[in-house]
């Protein structure tokens, strides 16, 4: 648009009124020397894992040089409807370009320097950035902990308008925390923003196991029919990490049906063929590394059992103890709770801290031992499991209440060792 008078290449922006309609045109060095009401968009840049693109503004800019924004934007033109000003900015700023944006909300900010009617948004995206050098300096993603943190300690370092447009909706973003009902041993949860789930570990030998998590499931999940979370690390002290809630709920075992088995059986068979270059780099455990747990067992849980059965519980750890000498990409801990049902059909499985190399029969042994008979014909049928899979399986399944007790015995409680003492003496009376 040419105004009489003006070079061509002043930019001319909208007025609005005091009431957030439009009311007329100026120039841009106008507009800023008289302070006029104008428009201008911000838009929150979120990745996947709900971290946001905290940029440095340059040296140059007219207004706040030099401040960190979280929020990419910029002035109204004349004539320009927001939505359509929002779309461009992101463009020319972050490089962004073909995603949807939602409305936040538009209020008005006003100060000795500037005074406009915000319109923000927010938008997901996880491709690759490219910064205008004229605007952007440099910037990074940061979670919401560590932004919050620096707005409430540092707010003189940010844009003051963003910050008190959007800093109340970051806020509520950061409060919106649910513990899980029914906590892991290894693990706290958190379900956050109704989307994603946050663990931290227990123990330090559990924070080790979440990292791995972090760079084995993004090679992992393509390879698997069943979906399954593909974490990613956002603080290392202590170790964070964060995946999209994988949607279902756990499996009631007296619902599995053949078709079921048949579906978990294709699970198990690809993620047990796993090939080497998949796991290679990412820290894995192996089996072996847990012969101690088996050996301090001996000490400590055998001790506890009736005096008939602590031979042949003796004869299970020893068969356990070679058996973990397995070298197959295993899940480790399958049951109830783990694997998920969505529409009538097993969908998903979760919680990978136990994955390790090993015994793939130890991912047999609750499909198998503990599910109505169709499903677990089904499944060791599809499987093509052996009959030393399914005795190395059951001897797996026989050991289960070991852990609780074990759990009970580190710290988890009486009520572990007296539940894990009558499942162990149930099972081992199975013998």
């Amino acid at each position: 648009m040419c105004v009489p008078g003006l070079p061509r290449d002043v930019e001319l922006v909208q007025l609005y009124d005091g009431h957030g309609r439009p009311a007329g045109i100026a120039d841009r060095p106008r507009m800023r020397a008289e302070n006029l009401t104008h428009a201008a968009t911000a838009v929150v840049v979120r990745d996947s894992f709900a971290r946001v693109f905290v940029h440095r503004r340059t040296d140059t800019k007219d207004l706040y040089p030099g401040r960190l924004d979280f929020a990419a934007g910029g002035v109204v033109d004349a004539r320009e409807d927001p939505d359509r000003a929002a779309v461009r900015e992101l463009a020319e700023e972050l490089g962004i370009t073909d995603v949807p944006l939602e409305l936040i909300r538009v209020a008005r900010f006003t100060d000795d320097r500037t005074d406009y009617w915000g319109y923000c948004f927010t938008t997901t995206y996880d491709g690759p950035l490219r910064l205008q050098p004229e605007e952007v300096a440099d910037g990074d993603w940061w979670t919401l902990d560590r932004l919050v943190a620096a707005l409430d300690g540092a707010a003189d370092t940010f844009m003051p308008d963003t910050a008190e447009l959007l800093g109340d909706w970051l806020r509520d973003r950061l409060a919106d925390r649910t513990p899980v009902p029914e906590q892991g041993w290894d693990s706290h949860a958190e379900i956050v923003e109704g989307s994603w789930l946050d663990r931290t570990a227990r123990r330090p030998d559990v924070a080790r196991l979440l990292e791995v998590e972090t760079r084995l499931m993004p090679r992992l999940a393509a390879r698997l029919p069943l979906t399954v979370p593909v974490p990613a690390l956002l603080d290392t002290d202590p170790p964070r990490i964060r995946h999209r809630l994988v949607q279902g709920t756990p499996v009631d075992p007296a619902r599995l049906t053949a078709e079921d088995g048949e579906r978990v059986a294709g699970f198990l068979r690809a993620l047990h063929d796993t090939p080497a270059h998949v796991w290679e780099g990412t820290g894995i455990a192996r089996d072996t590394d847990r012969l101690p747990l088996l050996d301090e067992m001996a000490e400590r849980v055998l001790p506890l059992l009736p005096s008939d059965l602590r031979s042949t519980g003796l004869a299970l750890l020893d068969r356990c103890r070679d058996a973990s000498y397995g070298s197959v990409l295993r899940h480790g801990d399958l049951g109830p709770q783990h694997v998920l049902v969505s529409d009538g059909r097993v969908s998903g499985v979760i919680d990978w801290t136990d994955v390790a190399l090993g015994d793939q029969a130890l991912d047999l042994a609750w499909l198998v031992h503990r599910t109505p008979a169709p499903f677990a014909n089904a499944l060791t049928s599809t499987y093509g499991a052996t009959r030393d899979e399914l005795a190395r399986s059951r001897d797996w399944h026989r050991l289960g209440p070991w852990w609780e007790v074990h759990h009970g015995l580190t710290g988890g409680g009486d009520e572990f060792v007296t539940s894990g003492l009558e499942g162990t003496r149930e099972r081992l009376r199975d013998i």
